[in-house]
């Protein structure tokens, strides 16, 4: 095992050091690209959608698996008149949703920067690993720093444990395994914040009964590339295919539980593409080993992977609509909680269900694995805002009040998981 970590180090330092002597990428433009918000109707139109990937160059900003949903879809706009015309002849409603992909990407870039670090602005990984540190030299007695290791680049995949007494159940949450899902990681470090420093006499009780091991950021190089050259990067940055036309696997499609069996893609340059085989990236190999070897067996009581968008709290299964785990009463019992808790703030609606049930199917990703290898009892997909007005690129101004509805959130989560004796 060791030598296998050394390895992978290796091969990161390789790659950090012949991209710093070759010219910076030249940061990708979405000028002028549009999303459109398509409806789907029958079994036809759903597989003309799909047909349509190949065609043109079309990015799926939210997962396509079956029929009777809306799609949102960005195109370039040397594409666009073409595909409308498509989208007519088979008789399939859509309407623009975002003229400008670019003007929301710039809008996100900082415009008054407070001392430090804040919630006003969306924050880089050497950032977010900054305050880290300084939350850690704060909080002394209540946070332990981890790694889980290196990711394919060479970064380190760093986290937090934090504790405010022996003896508790755990939540573990991973965040921004999707690198474009930056709300994700701003949202989950003021939460962070919150766990260590609220007055509010319900989130204090809230941090004090579980511990939280949590990673802000988990893919690491598709974060810093979304950063440094493509804001609507979603992959791991690990290499495809032999040819190098296409980069990076879709983490979240990559955990070793029915790998491959519903959801998920064998064609290198999909979005949703699955890797080679499972835990092929190292980011999911070594988060799985630090979660078997590093937390006691039993411990973990819920785990999230955080998400955008959608407003989802999804559960197992993924892989099957006509099948229920033995625990859905008990998840939809907790996601209840949450929903409910987070609604009182500002109105907004999330929706929870199974996976097949409420959106699409999905294997091989990290409530799956959390499951159906691990045991652990209350395993979510948390979709964060919105509902695709912005999607992706949310406003910097959104971030506290998505960040502020999700804490609620995690405090009706907790009361119910209390409530059913899960932690």
């Amino acid at each position: 095992m060791k030598g296998l970590r050394v390895l992978i180090i290796f091969i990161g330092l390789i790659h950090l050091i012949a991209g710093a002597s070759l010219a910076p990428e030249q940061k990708v433009r979405y000028d002028n690209y549009k999303v459109y918000e398509t409806t789907v109707e029958n079994r036809e139109q759903y597989a003309l959608l799909q047909s349509l990937e190949g065609e043109f160059a079309l990015d799926f900003w939210n997962d396509i698996h079956q029929f009777g949903e809306n799609y949102d879809v960005m195109l370039k706009p040397s594409e666009q008149s073409a595909f409308e015309e498509r989208l007519k002849q088979h008789n399939i409603k859509y309407r623009v949703k975002i003229e400008n992909v670019q003007s929301l990407i710039d809008n996100e870039q900082p415009k008054t920067r407070s001392y430090g670090f804040d919630w006003e602005n969306f924050h880089k990984l050497d950032e977010i690993y900054q305050w880290i540190d300084e939350i850690a030299e704060r909080y002394p007695d209540k946070v332990t720093l981890f790694d889980i290791g290196h990711s394919y680049e060479g970064r380190l995949i760093r986290g937090l444990k934090i504790s405010h007494k022996p003896g508790n159940k755990a939540v573990f949450i991973e965040s921004n395994i999707h690198a474009r899902e930056w709300i994700t990681s701003a949202t989950i470090t003021y939460v962070i914040d919150e766990l260590l420093a609220s007055r509010n006499p319900g989130v204090q009780k809230m941090a004090e009964s579980v511990d939280w091991w949590i990673i802000p950021v988990l893919n690491v190089d598709g974060f810093v590339h979304s950063h440094e050259v493509n804001r609507m990067w979603r992959k791991s940055r690990l290499p495809s295919d032999p040819t190098g036309k296409c980069i990076g696997t879709d983490l979240n499609r990559n955990f070793d539980f029915l790998w491959m069996y519903a959801g998920a893609s064998s064609d290198p340059c999909s979005e949703t593409y699955a890797g080679p085989y499972a835990e092929s990236d190292p980011e999911i190999k070594q988060m799985t080993q630090f979660i078997n070897t590093s937390i006691p067996e039993d411990t973990i009581k819920i785990y999230i992977s955080l998400h955008s968008y959608g407003q989802y709290v999804l559960s197992p299964w993924g892989h099957t609509d006509t099948e229920v785990p033995e625990h859905y009463g008990e998840m939809m019992h907790v996601a209840k909680g949450f929903a409910d808790a987070l609604y009182r703030r500002y109105n907004t609606v999330f929706t929870y269900g199974s996976s097949a049930t409420t959106l699409y199917k999905v294997s091989g990703s990290g409530k799956e694995w959390a499951y159906g290898v691990k045991g652990i009892p209350i395993p979510y997909t948390i979709e964060l805002r919105d509902k695709g007005e912005y999607g992706f690129i949310l406003p910097p101004e959104m971030i506290l009040p998505v960040a502020k509805e999700v804490l609620d959130g995690f405090v009706g989560m907790i009361s119910a998981a209390k409530e059913i004796n899960i932690v």
